[in-house]
């Protein structure tokens, strides 16, 4: 039988957070790979962080799914991610469900903005 905290942990678990510029800098050195969860329009609006993959959130289980035949090839269980969203409610969402398929080194990078403040690189 689990406690309440127990199961709350299981259902949410809980995600580290990672600040826009610390995840440039280990993106850049090949440390961490930065996922982009935004809807297409939102990314056709103003571009995603350089170098990032586009999993819309509505694919992320698939993708991080390694049985799947969605499973995303930049997936590797091994490596380290970073997410972000418009707001960051659904890149924590989605670092959840990865959490949960089995991936251990998982970040929030949270809201798209912070990278956009910073002036971090950007493509199309």
């Amino acid at each position: 039988m689990f406690s309440w905290v127990e199961l709350f942990g299981k259902v949410y678990p809980y995600v580290e957070e990672i600040r826009a510029r610390e995840a440039a800098e280990f993106a850049e050195k090949g440390q961490i790979v930065l996922i982009d969860v935004r809807a297409d329009h939102e990314i056709r609006r103003f571009g995603k962080c350089k170098g990032a993959i586009h999993i819309p959130m509505h694919m992320v289980r698939h993708a991080a799914n390694t049985a799947s035949p969605h499973h995303h090839p930049a997936l590797d269980p091994e490596k380290t991610f970073a997410l972000y969203c418009e707001t960051g409610n659904d890149a924590l969402v989605a670092a959840r469900i990865m959490l949960k398929s089995g991936y251990k080194d998982v970040y929030n990078m949270g809201a798209f903005r912070e990278w956009m403040n910073a002036k971090l690189p950007l493509e199309k």
